[in-house]
């Protein structure tokens, strides 16, 4: 890598985690809003399982996260889509040419949309009636899906793919009450997919 190549890449590596860092700091503030006082108590919540052990929901996160971009890449392939021409795309396939690049975009994607997505928008709204709690799900994952919509310019399946997935990262979280199997299983989807683009 020139050293032009590497000052690039280390600047599109800087603007995804601070692209990532409002999810943290928006998600931080709302769990301030609605648990005053009790704010680090409920963060480490996030990570405690309620009826499972934790080699559970680990094993849980990573065979749905497997399964999931099994079929991912499966439809990929058979479709044929490519990323399109936009720079959301196009970030994306620069992102995805390097090792760090698809690091970050696994435990970074992973994590931080996980903690605001789930852990916040829905973490913090549910436990009233099963229908708000559906309704919650829904929301959140629709906020998910809007996000992800300017990078899949027009890909109707990447926008299918990526509703399909959120809804299953929160029901992940709704179910076992701990971030830990959306997060895995968000990582290794953004892992599986940035292997295939660069390798294709």
């Amino acid at each position: 890598m020139s050293e032009l190549s590497a000052r690039q890449h280390n600047k599109l590596l800087i603007q995804i985690m601070l692209g990532l860092m409002p999810f943290l700091i928006l998600g931080v503030v709302l769990i301030a809003i609605f648990q005053w006082g009790s704010i680090i108590p409920y963060i480490l919540s996030l990570f405690v399982p309620n009826d499972m052990s934790f080699l559970e929901v680990t094993l849980l996160g990573l065979i749905v996260g497997t399964i999931v971009v099994a079929v991912s890449v499966a439809l990929i392939v058979k479709t044929k889509i490519e990323l399109p021409q936009s720079e959301g795309g196009e970030m994306i396939l620069h992102l995805m040419k390097t090792p760090s690049g698809i690091a970050v975009s696994s435990l970074g994607g992973g994590f931080f949309e996980e903690f605001f997505f789930r852990g916040v928008l829905i973490g913090l709204f549910v436990g009233y009636t099963p229908v708000v709690d559906g309704i919650v799900v829904i929301l959140s994952t629709l906020l998910f899906w809007l996000i992800h919509i300017p990078q899949y310019k027009g890909i109707y399946l990447a926008y299918g793919l990526v509703f399909f997935n959120g809804l299953i990262f929160a029901l992940l979280f709704y179910f076992t009450e701990s971030l830990i199997p959306s997060i895995l299983a968000h990582a290794i989807y953004n892992l599986g997919i940035g292997i295939y683009f660069r390798r294709k």
